[in-house]
Order: structure tokens, then C-alpha cells, then sequence
């Protein structure tokens, strides 16, 4: 395979991670989770020291079960949503949700160090697009034009070390104006004897759009790039 070959299966691969997350509601800590049945099941990724918000679109939750001692839940009786915190080391947990329409939900929550998640259940045909993403779906178009752009090296070059976290060193290599978005791209390197395991969510802070991180995993002495997409100035 050629260098230029190589380079291009890279970008569809980092497009594609790209479609996911905006797709799975990364930049708003929003997980729509579509139902065709109750006898479906469906994954969600939830906060294990925050609670974390569940609500049922159109409907009132009536109750949340499942094992016993493995999270809390508070409901809300004007709202119909409910609270859900894991209370245990649990990385893996199901609850079920009855609705005031007697209708029964399963969901498998995945229990993560993250910040507190806004899970919502909506009922229908899988193939379904969201309204949220169809309505969203030019802004994505942007999105994704930037992160390419960056990747392609368009933009201004930089070099400027960006404090993160300890055992790594975070450069940001390229800026880039489009529009009313701001396009970063960054070198982030493991300088730890550990590996280290990234989430896109860990790099958001007010104003950002997107992030994609085009290795999420590194070994020591390793090296990614990281595409950050904020709002213009």
C-alpha cells in the first residue's frame, strides 16, 4: 500500500468515527436510544459519580428496576423522568423501565468516569432518523468539512505546547477559520510507561462542536492527532 493509500483509508476512517459520535449525541452528552419494542434492548454509556438523567419521550417512568444494590434512582413525579447513579464498581448493569402506559423499556447501562448523561427513550422503527440529527445535518456537514480540512493540513501551522494531563504532551500543530466554526488540530503523545485510553468526551468545553480522536488508545512513547471543532469568534 502506498503512502498516499494509506493516507486516504486513514480519513475514511476518521469521517467515519466522526458520523458516529456526532450521530450518537456525543457533543451534548445526549443519548437517544431507539426502541421498536419492548422486547428490544439497547446500550447506553452512563456517569458512574453523577446521576444521570432517564426520561421516556412522551411518556411518564412510572419505575425504574433491576438488581438490587447496584444504583439509586430518584424520580421526578411533575416531570416523569428519574435520576439513575450506580452505587457499585459494577461495569455493567441492566435496568427496566415501566412507563405510565403500562409500556416496558430494557436498557444495558455501561458505567464510565464521565460526566453526568442525559439517556431518552423513544419508541419506533430503528431505521427512524432522529429529528434532532435531520434537523442537525448541514451543521454536521460543516463539522466534518473542518475536521477533513485539518487532516488534508489546510489552515495556519502552529506550534504550541497546551498544558492537559500529567504523562503527556499536547501540541497544538494547526488552526483554522471556516466560517463560524474554529477548526484545532493537535499532536497528543503518551510520554508515560502506561497506556493510556482516551474519550472524545474529555477534550469538550463550552463552545465546542466536535472532537475526534484518531487513536484512542496509546502505548508509551505513542502519538495521535486530535481534531477539536469550536464555535467561531
Amino acid at each position: 500500500m502506498s503512502a498516499n493509500s494509506g493516507k486516504q483509508v486513514n480519513k475514511i476512517s476518521l469521517a467515519l468515527a466522526l458520523i458516529s459520535s456526532l450521530n450518537a449525541g456525543v457533543a451534548g452528552a445526549v443519548q437517544i436510544l431507539h426502541q421498536g419494542s419492548s422486547t428490544d434492548a439497547t446500550t447506553a454509556i452512563v456517569s458512574r459519580n453523577e446521576p444521570n438523567m432517564v426520561r421516556v419521550e412522551g411518556r411518564k417512568i412510572r419505575r425504574i428496576y433491576g438488581a438490587e444494590g447496584l444504583f439509586t434512582v430518584t424520580p421526578e413525579k411533575d416531570t416523569g423522568v428519574a435520576w439513575v447513579k450506580p452505587t457499585s464498581d459494577a461495569p455493567m448493569m441492566s435496568i427496566f423501565i415501566t412507563d405510565d402506559a403500562g409500556q416496558h423499556w430494557k436498557v444495558l447501562l455501561k458505567v464510565e468516569d464521565i460526566p453526568a448523561e442525559t439517556i431518552i427513550i423513544r419508541g419506533g422503527r430503528r431505521m427512524d432518523k432522529p429529528a434532532a440529527i435531520a434537523r442537525n445535518e448541514p451543521r454536521n456537514d460543516a463539522l466534518l468539512r473542518t475536521i477533513m480540512s485539518l487532516y488534508d493540513e489546510e489552515g495556519d501551522a502552529k506550534n504550541e505546547i497546551i498544558p492537559l494531563w500529567e504523562g503527556t504532551r499536547f501540541v497544538l500543530v494547526r488552526t483554522l477559520d471556516a466560517g463560524d466554526l474554529r477548526g484545532e488540530a493537535y499532536l497528543l503523545t503518551n510520554t508515560s510507561d502506561r497506556e493510556i485510553v482516551m474519550d472524545e468526551r474529555e477534550f469538550y468545553r463550552d463552545g465546542v462542536q466536535a472532537v475526534s480522536v484518531e487513536q484512542p488508545v496509546l502505548g508509551p512513547n505513542e502519538t495521535t492527532p486530535v481534531y477539536v471543532v469550536s464555535e467561531g469568534q
